[in-house]
């Protein structure tokens, strides 16, 4: 049996090697990439980077990361100070990101273009925040 590779496979964009024979490694899509709950949530952030200053709508975040959508997404490995206030919480949470993933309309698609990015410089006390309000609303199993 011959597999194919997925042109929308995003882990060929994550600035990795992926495999791109034909024995493409159909487990590694059984196990979890992630380790910590990411939390499906539409908010409004401000990105630096540059010298530029962009206006973006996140759609999910975890307590070490979160995806941007933008039109135009950064390049791999840029890091981007990013500004967002918490639904309920009054000061906004300041974190620096460098960019894990870009996805485009040549690997994604039009409608889900963006950044996934990890949170690399975050205060103590800004990380407590989006871990508590992460886990606060995860659904209790």
């Amino acid at each position: 049996m011959q597999t194919r590779n997925d042109p929308y496979d995003r882990r060929s964009n994550r600035g990795f090697d992926a495999n791109r024979g034909d024995d493409l490694d159909l487990e590694q899509r059984n196990r979890q990439r992630r380790a910590t709950h990411r939390l499906s949530l539409r908010l409004w952030t401000e990105g630096r980077s540059e010298g530029n200053l962009d206006f973006h709508n996140c759609s999910n975040i975890s307590e070490v990361g979160m995806f941007i959508e933008k039109p135009t997404p950064y390049a791999l490995q840029t890091l981007v100070q990013i500004e967002f206030n918490l639904p309920g919480i009054e000061d906004s949470i300041k974190v620096r990101g460098r960019v894990v993933s870009a996805l485009d309309d040549q690997n994604a698609g039009a409608s889900i273009m963006g950044n996934g990015f990890v949170f690399e410089d975050i205060s103590t006390a800004d990380q407590a925040l989006v871990r508590s309000f992460v886990k606060a609303q995860q659904p209790q199993l």
